[in-house]
């Protein structure tokens, strides 16, 4: 069949000047497609209201909570998740990550304790806590903290306790922001105005210095604390500071480096990446959460390595699931196929859960990961007892639509598909010279929909994850990426007669790609619930994330109890 090259010559002419100067990478977005919609200013909201006495929660050796004064246990059930004696169940997985880097922080380091900073479940702001032995607790907080029913003794040697604020309180605290954050002095005395009620004018003024000298300061605040706004800085200063009066009046104490978790720690969170062969071919994957957990084939979208966000793996661990993540052929780790396919790529999927021993199993499939997923489940027939589809797409040629107007990377996506012969080029070049200020651009432009953008903008170090996943999936080669798009590209003619599982699909209400109607007119009757998400589009399973691990919970009333609400 003649490709469809109408326009290729512009495109050409933009994928020489990337490859001559990879700075350019846009030109080939802007050849593609009309430039994006204008987007709405954020939402910002409200801090929660704090407690009026500072919390204390003591874990045990074996990570589970053995003992609590009351204020500690609310405000860790109303902000982080549940208090358990066999372990902690965080709302938000990152949590995860951060508890356990500070636990190694401090098995590893003298200082009397660390801060570290959680993720808020209630509004997605921060939340600040002191990590520090239970055996060090000053005698004004161990008061009112009592055991927990089967709780272990809560002096034992391991026991750590989280320290949590009186939010409504202040006192001084610099000393340990200063050196567990790495602040400057004069980034210190920027604070300090600051979370006085002082605007950034104001504090020039009363500093002696430039606007423009205090808005570089705040912006390496906002790097070393891990913060994105203004409001977050003052709302976490407010919080450290009701603990720092809890440890006055005693010796001095040293302060660690505070822990911040970033998506950049994905991929060191992660476990590690694994092997097995078929037929002569090296595949990778991950394993994630409890092995002897319920499993559930966890299949990514293309130009998608086996790594998820951080946190998933504790979560995932806490929830009793077992993630089985795969590298597609060509992608991250995984050899090419010497003929690529649905069927063909899906059959890793196949082997690799009869490599395990797997049984019956649950299926989650993200975007244009669908096609493959339920290619798998046809061929694995009743050991898929039920799928999840994630903003799924469907296989076939893709056709331009007056609605797809300011949804830039839509337009790149049914244009590449269009011409998929360019793809080979589109995707070395991108293998080459991705920077994350270029993908920056990308993330922005695939966020076209409002509460896209509005999603990426509060959480911008998603950037940092996407960038992680890409490298991985294209370290090697952009073949898997650029035979996806033309095994995509074709007429389909994927086969499911033997998928016997029920389908669900969860699919954002904004999304620009593909429409609820035609993924119900694709799956016809394996389709057996829709949800449609209000106020997302195709960032539907990273603003979802720990939902879509809760659906995974074969009871599905606790997986609801242990994920925020929408």
């Amino acid at each position: 069949m003649p490709q469809d090259k109408s326009g290729a010559s512009t495109v050409i002419e933009a994928l020489y000047a990337v490859a001559a100067d990879p700075a350019q990478w846009e030109q080939v977005i802007e050849a593609l497609a009309a430039p994006d919609a204008a987007r709405p200013a954020p939402t910002v909201r409200p801090p929660a209201p704090g407690g009026e006495r500072v919390g204390v929660v003591v874990l045990g050796a074996r990570g589970g909570a053995v003992a609590a004064n009351a204020a500690g246990k609310g405000a860790f059930e109303r902000r982080l998740g549940g208090l358990e004696a066999r372990g902690l169940r965080f709302l938000n997985a990152s949590n995860h990550e951060a508890l356990d880097r500070a636990r190694r922080r401090l098995a590893e380091i003298s200082a009397g304790q660390v801060i570290v900073k959680f993720t808020d479940a209630e509004n997605d702001g921060p939340f600040f806590a002191y990590v520090m032995p239970a055996s060090a607790l000053p005698d004004a907080l161990s008061q009112g903290v009592q055991p927990l029913s089967g709780g272990e003794d809560a002096l034992a040697a391991g026991t750590m306790a989280l320290v949590f604020p009186a939010v409504d309180s202040t006192d001084r605290l610099w000393s340990s922001v200063r050196e567990s954050f790495g602040l400057t002095g004069a980034e210190l005395r920027l604070a300090a105005r600051l979370a006085e009620g002082l605007t950034l004018k104001e504090a020039a003024q009363d500093l002696d210095v430039s606007v423009n000298t205090l808005r570089n300061q705040l912006r390496a605040v906002f790097e070393k604390m891990g913060l994105n706004r203004q409001s977050e800085l003052v709302r976490a200063l407010t919080q450290l500071s009701s603990l720092a009066s809890a440890f006055e009046g005693g010796e001095a104490r040293a302060f660690a480096p505070a822990i911040v978790a970033t998506e950049l720690s994905a991929r060191e969170s992660a476990p590690p990446l694994r092997f097995f062969t078929r037929e002569g071919r090296s595949i990778g994957w991950r394993d994630y959460g409890d092995p002897a957990g319920e499993p559930v084939l966890t299949v990514v979208p293309d130009l998608s390595s086996s790594l998820l966000r951080r946190g998933s793996h504790g979560l995932a661990r806490d929830l009793g699931l077992r993630l089985i993540v795969l590298e597609r052929a060509g992608v991250g780790r995984t050899d090419p196929l010497p003929r690529f396919s649905f069927e063909a790529a899906a059959e890793d999927y196949v082997a690799l859960h009869r490599e395990l021993g797997l049984g019956p199993a649950a299926m989650v499939a993200f975007s244009d990961g669908a096609p493959y997923g339920l290619a798998a489940a046809a061929a694995l027939g009743g050991d898929i007892e039920r799928i999840l589809l994630v903003t799924g797409r469907r296989p076939g040629p893709q056709t331009e639509r007056a609605e797809d107007a300011g949804h830039l990377m839509t337009l790149f996506w049914r244009r590449i598909s269009r011409n998929a012969w360019l793809s080979d080029m589109v995707f070395e070049i991108l293998r080459h010279g991705l920077n994350r200020a270029q993908f920056e651009r990308f993330a922005q432009a695939a966020a076209s929909a409002p509460g896209d953008s509005a999603y990426l903008r509060s959480h911008p170090e998603l950037i940092d994850f996407m960038v992680e996943y890409t490298r991985e999936a294209l370290a090697v080669s952009a073949r898997g990426a650029s035979e996806a798009i033309r095994c995509a590209a074709r007429p389909s003619r994927l086969d499911l007669c033997g998928l016997t599982a029920p389908i669900t699909l969860w699919h954002g209400q904004d999304d620009a790609m593909t429409s609820p109607d035609e993924m119900r007119a694709w799956l016809g009757d394996h389709l057996k619930a829709v949800r449609i998400v209000p106020n997302i589009g195709r960032f539907l399973g990273y603003s979802h994330w720990e939902e879509i691990m809760a659906w995974a919970v074969r009871d599905q009333t606790e997986g609801r109890r242990l994920t925020r609400r929408t």
